[in-house]
């Protein structure tokens, strides 16, 4: 795992970069502290690299990586798996490898069979840049999931790419670009700036399942994934099979590996395959309130999996000191404050293991959330038209009868954008026509979900696809983003066996009557873990580590808060209405509403711009 950035210019020669380069390199030495390097064709291309050692750990697999013959170029982040098949095949065609490394397989997989085909059937998890000598042309790829970030600034002049947000904004040539008021709105809305955009006006976050060519005439955008609207068939393998699989392919690494482990599900099932391939150790944090402290479930779980397992006892004020830093690794405004926690796990981790197996992505592809067992009934409300919603509407209010047609309902034209809202941070729905006086932007893949057929088909099935959907290429996006960074910051590499290739493609088989029974999400994963471990322990009510974030903003944060939401920065206030902001900070202050979370992302905002807009 590690940090990659590079300038493509369209004419002009890339002489004077170097120092935004090394500026660059040592800004994200946490993403890759074992060694760094540069290469550049002395003309328009140079792209550099922090390497955080995984596999093959001598100067071998140093990048960038340059062929034997001279005329490509790789700059990788991320893991490869099971590529030995293909080291085989390389060989055979007449390949010499000079080192053990991933790397060397992707480069030579691209060199001899193309990019299409190497993103087709490679699995792992990846932002790359390879670029081209002969042809002056560049490939920058961003795997299937969006696990690793890769970012893009573009002007008349070129294109800048990076790993973090900061370099792209802080580049001569985009520096002193305006905000993107439709992204800051899309940002306060889902509590991340959603992918094919950006907060600076012509840069954006390259949407997952794409990659883009560039060359001297400027560059376009590819799709090579798109995950299924549509049921696939019939699995070949069980869940089992899959799961095993490829959690033990995950495992492959030349320094330790370890898990997260919380008292949940899909965390214990990575947990219990990787251990029984090897002694693996899991980690969790535990905190003193029984109402939201997984530690002891995760522990019962280590117990019957016989896990090396370690817990980190932490307080309140363990977590109030993680905000400085939390505001450090995050180079793009971001308001999900479970990254707190998530930042403290890491740190705590990473003094045994350098590699952590996480469970995301269960919930997304499984139907696991309890907002996706509610979509049923609201859902089919659309095969009512608009006149026909707003007349149900008002004999529910007048009639006083169990409400099934909601005011959102109203407001929308279909079920993709009535979901799309159920994914909003929490009091955004509400306040933000009158807060934030500016048009939002709607997230890059609700759009595109538009243009597929059938996507408005109001069926059960269909309604539950496409809530899956979104799940998958909206929701899950801002977990991984904020594990990637909160990871990272501490020079943690973690992988998400339930999002490889295969597990998404198994994913795609199941329909929702196989993952919801009984109340139950994710029934699937949940009926495999109580093969492994008992009922009881399973089936137990989710508690779910919850951060305070109402509480401090009324007491420990208070004056911090409100003097920087109340003084924000002159190309910020202007977009905002202050006698909105006032009023939203008094409700939540005299406990008349919970409105945490908008707050916390108002703050995030001031607090991201102070930090990063103007770095260098």
């Amino acid at each position: 795992m590690c940090g990659i950035v590079g300038i493509f210019n369209y004419r002009d020669s890339i002489e004077g970069e170097r120092p935004f380069i090394e500026w660059a390199l040592k800004s994200m030495h946490h993403r890759g502290p074992d060694s760094n390097g540069t290469w550049t064709n002395n003309e328009n291309y140079i792209t550099g690299f922090v390497r955080l050692s995984i596999l093959d750990l001598s100067e071998n697999g140093n990048q960038p990586m340059i062929s034997a013959c001279g005329k490509y170029a790789l700059s990788f982040n991320g893991e490869m798996y099971d590529v030995g098949k293909y080291r085989k095949r390389l060989q055979n065609e007449g390949v010499t490898f000079r080192s053990t490394t991933d790397t060397e397989v992707l480069l030579y997989a691209l060199i001899h069979w193309g990019e299409e085909y190497v993103l087709e059937q490679f699995d792992g998890l990846f932002a790359f840049a390879f670029y081209n000598v002969v042809a002056n042309s560049l490939i920058l790829a961003r795997d299937r999931s969006g696990i690793k970030p890769l970012y893009v600034g573009h002007s008349s002049q070129g294109l800048v790419y990076s790993s973090q947000y900061d370099h792209i904004i802080n580049h001569h040539s985009i520096k002193s670009n305006p905000l993107h008021t439709g992204a800051v709105g899309a940002y306060l809305s889902l509590g991340y700036v959603p992918e094919n955009s950006g907060v600076v006006t012509s840069t954006f976050l390259l949407p997952h399942g794409y990659y883009l060519h560039v060359n001297s005439a400027g560059f376009t955008r590819h799709r090579f994934f798109n995950y299924s609207l549509l049921q696939k068939g019939k699995a070949a393998k069980s869940l089992e099979q899959v799961l095993e699989e490829n959690v033990r392919a995950q495992l492959v690494s030349d320094v330790p590996v370890g898990t997260f482990m919380s008292g949940g599900v899909d965390s214990p099932l990575v947990s219990y395959y990787a251990n029984k391939h090897t002694n693996i150790q899991s980690f969790t944090i535990g905190v003193d309130d029984k109402k939201i402290d997984e530690s002891k479930a995760a522990e019962e779980y280590a117990n019957i999996f016989h896990t090396q397992h370690f817990c980190q006892h932490i307080t309140e004020k363990d977590l109030l000191e993680t905000i400085a830093d939390n505001t450090k690794a995050f180079s793009e405004p971001f308001a999900d404050f479970s990254s707190i926690p998530t930042l403290v796990l890491s740190k705590f981790a990473r003094q045994k293991v350098i590699v952590a197996l996480s469970g995301d992505g269960g919930d997304e592809l499984f139907w696991g959330y309890p907002r996706n067992q509610r979509m049923l009934r609201e859902g089919m409300a659309f095969r009512q038209n608009k006149l026909e919603r707003v007349l149900s509407f008002g004999r529910e209010k007048v009639t006083g009868a169990k409400r099934i047609i909601r005011r959102r309902h109203l407001q929308v034209r279909n079920f993709p954008a009535y979901y799309y809202r159920s994914l909003f941070i929490t009091g955004a729905e509400q306040w933000l026509p009158e807060l934030f006086d500016n048009e939002i932007e709607e997230a890059f893949f609700l759009k595109k979900l538009y243009e597929e057929e059938g996507a408005q088909d109001v069926t059960e099935q269909n309604i539950m696809n496409v809530l899956r959907k979104l799940e998958f290429d909206i929701h899950l996006q801002r977990i991984l983003l904020k594990v990637d960074r909160a990871s990272m910051f501490h020079s943690l590499e973690v992988r998400v066996p339930i999002l490889s290739n295969e597990m998404i493609d198994y994913s795609s088989t199941m329909n929702f009557e196989s993952c919801i029974k009984n109340g139950q999400g994710k029934y699937n994963l949940k009926q495999l873990l109580i093969s492994k471990s008992n009922e009881q322990l399973v089936l137990q009510p989710k508690k779910g580590f919850v951060i305070p974030i109402g509480n401090w903003l009324r007491k420990e944060l208070k004056k911090d808060v409100e003097d920087k939401i109340m003084n924000m920065p002159g190309e910020l206030s202007h977009l905002f209405e202050r006698r909105e902001l006032e009023k939203i900070l008094n409700e939540h202050n005299e406990s008349k509403q919970d409105l945490g979370w908008l707050i916390w992302s108002l703050y995030s905002l001031v607090n991201w711009h102070h930090q990063h807009r103007k770095a260098i």
